[in-house]
């Protein structure tokens, strides 16, 4: 049998970053010069998105069914509400998803479909972690919230088109609670002083000792994560828009699009989302930061909003999409799950990957924050694709 080639600064930046910057991209990255602002306000904006979505709907060849994966959220209610209007004929099936702790967009989902008149259907997933070996070995890589092919798994059941909402956080402002963080960090001159401040604003992707996290095969350097993301920052953008370039060709072409294209592929559906077309994409980055983002009331999706309201809908723009409570999914399940997989026999840890030291530390923690929860679930993740494609003593088939 012959032995795989491990990149280990792979490993590195997907437990850093929950990404690798410096592999092929989903699609073709951005520059500077598409983030420049144009000359534009508020009323021209909303309409000419209003055109461009519509324009793409109504070109775009559908059969008579599709299914959309719709939160409670700007996002994909405002590509609901589009497609009903533009494609007035298709039979759309919503499809949600909750995890059981109280706190899903499953009610104001439903609520949405029922004003589109559409048919609704939801999935409860309390334990995202029992497939994780099926899951890691369709994306390939050591990731622990692969969630999102619950809800995408049943809307293939209903249609092979699924609309989603794609690239709403990262072309119109989603992030909010990041760009009050960041704004309010300045000043940095220097581009990797604002590295720096952007990590900052993802501080749950990495711990404070995320230098001796690893092994000795992998040489872990803070400069080497910096180089990889600082093409972003090395401009004269606003700094808010260096933000939003950082996040379109971080998070979102090599994060959110690799994978569900991933499970896309392997449920045999096309995705589509109306905020990545080549003529919205074009037009979006170009908009003002100032339309989009509030850094008074720290409000986002403004202009979506917007869009939403000029059509009689109003949608809480705080609602946080499929998105698992960690601490709550640590304390139910996942920390007897990871205490099977994560130890100082873990495969990754005898072979130099990731330091014993700092997962016996870590353990007698006490009482793990969220930034160390995700850690510890990314460990489970690396150790479950370590099994699958190193050592291949697990099957995919294999439940946690």
């Amino acid at each position: 049998m012959s032995v795989p080639i491990i990149d280990y600064d792979d490993i590195s930046a997907i437990l850093t970053l929950r990404y690798n910057p410096t592999k092929p991209p989903a699609r073709p990255p951005l520059t500077a010069k598409d983030f420049w602002p144009s000359k534009i306000n508020t009323e021209q904006a909303k309409s000419q998105a209003a055109k461009i979505i519509e324009q793409d709907l109504v070109g775009r060849r559908l059969s008579k069914n599709a299914s959309i994966l719709l939160s409670g959220g700007v996002d994909s209610v405002l590509t609901m509400t589009m497609l009903k209007s533009c494609r007035p004929d298709l039979k759309l099936s919503c499809i949600s998803m909750g995890f059981g702790d109280g706190d899903d967009e499953i009610s104001p989902a439903k609520e949405a479909a029922r004003l589109c008149n559409c048919d609704f259907y939801s999935i409860c997933k309390p334990d995202i972690l029992q497939d994780l070996p099926k899951l890691i070995s369709i994306v390939k890589e050591p990731r622990w919230n692969l969630y999102q092919y619950y809800p995408l798994e049943l809307a293939s059941t209903k249609s092979k088109t699924v609309f989603t909402g794609d690239g709403g956080d990262e072309l119109f402002g989603g992030y909010t609670f990041r760009y009050q963080k960041y704004l309010s960090l300045f000043p940095a001159n220097s581009w990797k002083d604002r590295v720096k401040l952007y990590l900052a604003c993802h501080e749950r992707d990495w711990v404070p000792d995320q230098d001796r996290l690893f092994g000795p095969k992998v040489r872990f350097s803070w400069d080497k994560i910096y180089l990889s993301i600082g093409k972003s920052f090395v401009n004269r953008l606003d700094p808010l828009d260096q933000v939003f370039l950082a996040d379109f060709n971080g998070k979102l072409l090599h994060d959110w699009l690799p994978v569900n294209g991933a499970f896309a592929r392997f449920l045999g559906v096309r995705t589509r989302s109306v905020f990545l077309s080549n003529a919205m994409v074009r037009f979006a980055t170009h908009i003002p930061w100032q339309l989009k983002y509030d850094p008074q009331t720290a409000s986002g999706k403004l202009l979506l909003l917007s869009l939403l309201r000029s059509k009689g809908i109003n949608v809480d723009p705080v609602k946080r999409g499929f998105s698992v409570n960690t601490l709550t999914l640590w304390k139910k399940s996942a920390k007897e799950i990871t205490g099977r997989y994560v130890n100082s026999e873990s495969e990754v840890v005898r072979a130099g990957v990731i330091s014993s030291e700092w997962i016996s530390k870590t353990w007698v923690r006490p009482g793990l924050d969220v930034r160390y929860v995700n850690k510890m679930l990314g460990i489970l993740a690396l150790e479950i694709w370590w099994r699958l494609f190193v050592s291949r003593t697990i099957k995919p088939a294999e439940k946690l």
